[in-house]
């Protein structure tokens, strides 16, 4: 699986460091009944998630000696961090935002190499009220009855007021008023003496680059939470807004060991695989293509997926939600269709959570998945789990009551329904009988049995599986974009006798026509040298160990004119293997617009 790890190591690293406050819980307790504060923040949250969307709330821009966002990140991230965000470039905002009871104000960001970082502070609307960092109202109903949550139950009794849960991500980035675009995105929130929050996050990905002006749409969320550990009903508040700024430098920047130069001599001659389309040997260049936009929502139709009645439809500006009569589920989104099959039989997913973590907590009812959802999960799961049933591969062409070429006929037959092109099948699997029951018991064993996996997901007994089980699991991957789960679509099956019961399609952009060709292109070589001076000069001091694959594709970038919106660019993406991944069995990857030699994304960013 291609996942980018910058989230991850987020979350390493920010956990690195943190420890067990004991005193947490007396002093909120103190603050509720009128002592002294101790004068001291305290860090109750991390959230990390992926999330996209659009809106608009205004500028604002002014140099600094000193950078907010540079002493928070030194304060919770270590020295190195905030020394590295003190040379980058610097904007003051102060732009607050109403969302529900609870104000907040975008402080401070700072923005270096093609990542953008963000401090500010939510606070009550009315001060009888309490805030709760998200990470801990994530799992009220636990943290309710720990001390901390005793404490802020205490201080909204003893002040009126209501526990309200706060949260601040970023959504989408624009650069000098260009397409917005989803990013990558961690949050880290903190619970301050005087009954406020700090929030921090940081966002990166291929949305970002080099430009005067940068728009971020931040999104708010806000509800209130019962003592009894649940959500109140209606409460829940989501508003996006987007705020424009222009950072600034403040400080030079310090010559270090990262900033040392790559000559070509210095780069290891290693054998690597360079592949290429047949145009580039031919003429030695590729064109641009212009960058269409997707959007199902305008194309997809229930009936193809589902020919029994609707009984339930929610829909909005750019997404649909079906239930049909057989109680399976259809969701449509402007780049995104997933269809699953559910029975009518209700399910409590807090089982396992209850079993494990806290008996006490309540049950979340809702439809149980039909068993053709849970074999196309065991399916998927062979194909990215990282150790799981990692020696099975495709050997089936005929099933007891389908075949191989019926199943992809009819994933090909949806696929132009859905008016994709340019995708091709990248892995498949045969699940018979003796493979269904197999691979259902090495998945149970991993997921409810071993500690390495938790899920709540319905158990199931696989043994149970019968001829009409059987099926296809087949990947489609959107050859003409460089391999980065941002840009490049996908579409995965699970596909019976009965037709597909499965279906998980993704396609954010898709190749129109021709625009314009350049006259040369960076050579594979001199993509491998760039690989090299990033990693020298990257946050986080990454090593190429050794370089596997060097690829001549597309990528949806921003055009050159940022105000024309996307083209599919010719990049060199190149795959190579770093330290850790030595040691755990990985690539890492980073895509080089081949033109002018730009780094457009890359795992260590």
């Amino acid at each position: 699986m291609d996942d980018k790890r910058n989230m991850q190591d987020i979350l390493n690293h920010s956990l690195a460091g943190l420890q067990e406050d004991p005193f947490l819980a007396q002093r909120v307790i103190a603050q509720a009944k009128g002592e002294k504060p101790v004068k001291r923040k305290i860090s109750l949250a991390l959230v990390l998630c992926i999330v996209s969307g659009i809106a608009v709330i205004g500028t604002a821009c002014a140099l600094l000696a000193s950078s907010q966002v540079a002493d928070f990140f030194r304060q919770y991230w270590g020295k190195d961090m905030g020394d590295w965000l003190q040379e980058g470039k610097i904007a003051q905002v102060g732009e607050s935002v109403t969302a529900g009871d609870v104000v907040f104000t975008l402080d401070e960001v700072v923005y270096r190499d093609r990542g953008i970082y963000g401090v500010g502070t939510a606070r009550p609307a009315d001060p009888k009220n309490v805030l709760v960092p998200m990470d801990l109202a994530d799992d009220w109903a636990v943290c309710s009855r720990t001390e901390e949550g005793k404490a802020l139950i205490a201080l909204a009794a003893a002040s009126g007021g209501k526990l309200i849960t706060i949260n601040c991500i970023p959504e989408a980035i624009g650069v000098d008023e260009g397409t917005m675009l989803p990013v990558n995105a961690g949050a880290y929130n903190v619970r301050n003496e005087d009954g406020s929050v700090t929030f921090s996050f940081e966002a990166g990905g291929y949305a970002l680059e080099d430009g005067e002006t940068y728009q971020v749409t931040l999104g708010y969320e806000t509800a209130e939470l019962g003592a009894d550990g649940k959500q109140v009903e209606g409460s829940l508040k989501l508003q996006s807004g987007t705020v424009s700024f222009m950072p600034v430098m403040t400080a030079e920047k310090a010559d270090g060991p990262e900033s040392a130069a790559i000559t070509a001599e210095s780069i290891p001659r290693e054998d690597c695989e360079i592949i290429v389309p047949d145009e580039y040997r031919e003429t030695g260049t590729i064109p641009y293509y212009q960058a269409v936009a997707n959007d199902f929502s305008v194309i997809a139709r229930p009936e193809w997926f589902n020919r029994s009645e609707i009984l339930k439809e929610e829909s909005d500006t750019g997404y649909a939600y079906y239930v049909f009569n057989d109680h399976a589920v259809l969701d449509v989104a402007p780049e995104y269709v997933g269809y699953s099959e559910y029975t009518d039989e209700p399910f409590d997913y807090n089982w396992h959570a209850r079993e494990v973590d806290d008996p006490d907590l309540e049950p979340a009812w809702g439809d149980k998945q039909a068993f053709s959802c849970r074999i196309a999960a065991v399916a998927a799961f062979v194909h990215w789990g990282e150790d799981f049933a990692k020696d099975t591969a495709f050997e089936k062409k005929k099933l007891t009551c389908l075949s191989f070429e019926d199943a992809d006929e009819k994933a090909k037959q949806m696929m132009e329904l859905l008016r994709l092109s340019g995708y091709e099948l990248t892995w498949a699997l045969d699940m018979d009988l003796d493979r269904i029951r197999a691979l259902g018991k090495e998945y149970n064993e991993y997921w409810y049995e071993s500690g390495s996996g938790f899920t709540n997901s319905p158990r199931y007994d696989y043994d149970l599986a019968t001829a009409e089980d059987e099926g296809y699991y087949l990947i489609y991957t959107q050859t003409s974009a460089a391999g980065l789960d941002e840009t490049q679509g996908s579409a995965s099956f699970f596909i019976t006798s009965r037709g597909i019961v499965h279906a998980d399609v993704r396609c954010y952009y898709m190749m129109g026509e021709k625009t314009e060709t350049p006259d040369s292109l960076i050579s594979s070589g001199k993509a491998v040298e760039r690989l090299y001076e990033e990693t020298a000069r990257s946050r986080n001091g990454e090593k190429v160990v050794r370089v596997k694959t060097v690829e001549l594709t597309h990528m949806p970038v921003r055009a050159e004119n940022k105000r024309d919106g996307m083209v599919f660019a010719p990049v060199w993406k190149v795959t190579y293997v770093d330290g850790s991944g030595e040691k755990k069995g990985f690539d890492s990857w980073a895509v080089f617009n081949a033109v002018n030699g730009k780094l457009i994304d890359a795992i260590f960013q």
